[in-house]
């Protein structure tokens, strides 16, 4: 955990000479939208907020999707041990049939 810290740490320090290099205003057009005089460093940061943004939404999307898979495959798989243990038991039950009564 401490590691995380540290990485985490070293992000904020590249982060911040980032911003305190690229203090450079720029125009943003994007569709309809416009900024006039955003420093650089704000807009790439900003950029790439958004882009972790969404990359972790689709990654929870994802692991939403495979927890139900596995809860629907647990469940089938639930669903078969009964009807192979219903099984085992009607042949279990065939068997003494087949060989008579005790004696």
């Amino acid at each position: 955990m401490l590691f995380v810290y540290v990485l985490m740490a070293l992000v904020g320090v590249a982060a911040t000479l980032f911003v305190v290099q690229n203090p450079d205003p720029v125009a943003v057009s994007f569709l309809h939208w416009r900024t006039a005089g955003m420093p650089l460093s704000l807009v790439m940061l900003l950029s790439a907020f958004v882009g972790v943004t969404f990359a972790a939404i689709t990654g929870f999307a994802q692991q939403i999707r495979l927890k139900l898979k596995i809860r629907r495959l647990e469940q089938r798989v639930a669903q078969l041990s009964t009807v192979e243990a219903q099984r085992a038991e009607a042949q279990r039950i065939e068997a003494q049939r087949a060989a008579g009564p005790p004696p």
